[in-house]
């Protein structure tokens, strides 16, 4: 035995060998390395290459979300100067030209599955049923330097692409989203949109097309509300008795060219909003709800637009760290599923009443800190202990 281990006792032994991993470690448990793994080979992500496998690319893009990094340089530097933790990340330092090439030619697969992946992980053992489950339909425009992308032509003089989301209100969470072109109409997207049957889906008068609410919601069972256009084209076949704010409820049947490619009788709902006093009129399938479960639903499409603005002024997606269109991609995706970890961290671990942001900023400010999420929380739940007060007997003891 040295001189070394003879000053310890067995209990201090175990604590000098104990080893606790970082914030970070602790927030990749809810991810599946093996599945990771295993669709890296399938989209063949680290063919032919040496230094930037994906597993590093996933991680240093990731770490450049949850602590906000501006560019491929601040990148580097930030994630490089913890270097020695990359061997319990399982990572490697980077170089920014690797990186910058990493995003523009790896798979982008791999990264959906660890999206879906992560869905099925948030989603409840409870969830709900189909024939009650709702769902928010919607897109977000994000304008983009026309020069540095020119692939996302919009406008003259402007660039930008759009975010077509369906979003769960229930679980919080987007189940599908695709990225395209600014240019592109919502109603032209929404027939990509993938649709389950006997559920609710809820959207704005960007997706009004008659013939998408007869054969693709309709015809599968679906109950739809969306807007109306003022100048839609109908006659009213039944009017039901209003209350409140509801100024007109009535079942209609479209009357113009393009409203014969919805051949059914409709709920018509014109009302007051509560909330800022304006019009609105609803379209719906659902002839057998009350007025006020109807409006409902459409209320709750409020939550996809404070999704998005969540996800504007949280997650780096405004800044990119590529120019292409793989690695514009890429980014959206991995801020997508830093947004799940976020999910999953508050549903798994005891936060209390702390918010999406506020644990965002807990796991930015110490991710590379050796603690437990738990103890981070824990911490950051914790009251601050009263200042100890000294008394003029106490002071006077403390100088004699």
């Amino acid at each position: 035995m040295s001189c070394r281990d003879s000053i310890f006792t067995p209990q201090q032994k175990a604590q000098t060998m104990k080893h606790t991993n970082t914030v970070f470690h602790d927030v990749l448990k809810q991810i599946s390395r093996p599945l990771f793994d295993k669709a890296v080979k399938r989209h063949q992500g680290d063919y032919r290459v040496r230094t930037l496998n994906c597993w590093t690319q996933f991680i240093a893009l990731l770490y450049g979300q949850l602590t906000h990094r501006q560019s491929l340089r601040d990148l580097e530097l930030a994630f490089n100067s913890h270097a020695n933790h990359h061997y319990h990340l399982g990572t490697q330092p980077i170089r920014r030209s690797t990186l910058a090439d990493a995003n523009e030619n790896r798979p982008v697969g791999l990264y959906k599955e660890l999206f879906y992946d992560l869905l099925g992980k948030v989603r409840t053992s409870v969830g709900t049923e189909a024939s009650q489950a709702i769902r928010l339909i919607d897109s977000t425009t994000i304008d983009l330097n026309k020069k540095q992308f020119s692939w996302a032509h919009f406008r003259t003089g402007k660039g930008g692409i759009k975010l077509h989301v369906v979003y769960d209100p229930t679980l919080e969470v987007p189940t599908f989203f695709n990225l395209t072109s600014a240019k592109v109409n919502d109603r032209k997207a929404a027939n990509h949109l993938p649709l389950i049957k006997h559920a609710t889906y809820v959207f704005d008068r960007a997706y009004n097309d008659y013939r998408w609410y007869y054969e693709q919601l309709h015809l599968n069972g679906n109950r739809f509300v969306g807007r109306m256009k003022s100048n839609a084209v109908f006659g009213v076949t039944q009017t039901f008795a209003c209350e409140g704010n509801v100024l007109e409820d009535q079942a209609i049947r479209l009357t113009s060219e393009k409203g014969k490619n919805c051949p059914i009788e409709l709920r018509r709902i014109r009302f007051i909003r509560a909330e800022d006093k304006k019009e609105i009129v609803l379209i719906s399938n659902d002839l057998k709800s009350e007025a006020t479960v109807i409006m409902g639903l459409y209320k709750q499409r409020w939550q996809i637009e404070l999704f998005f603005k969540w996800i504007k002024q949280n997650l780096r997606i405004k800044r990119y760290l590529g120019t292409s269109e793989n690695a514009v991609l890429i980014q959206v995706l991995v801020a997508m599923i830093a947004y799940f970890l976020l999910r999953l961290i508050k549903s798994n671990y005891p936060v209390g009443a702390l918010s999406l942001r506020a644990i965002g900023q807990l796991i930015s400010t110490n991710i590379f800190h050796r603690k437990s999420i738990s103890e981070l929380v824990g911490i950051a739940l914790s009251k601050p202990k009263p200042d100890k007060v000294i008394t003029n007997q106490q002071l006077e003891m403390q100088y004699t």
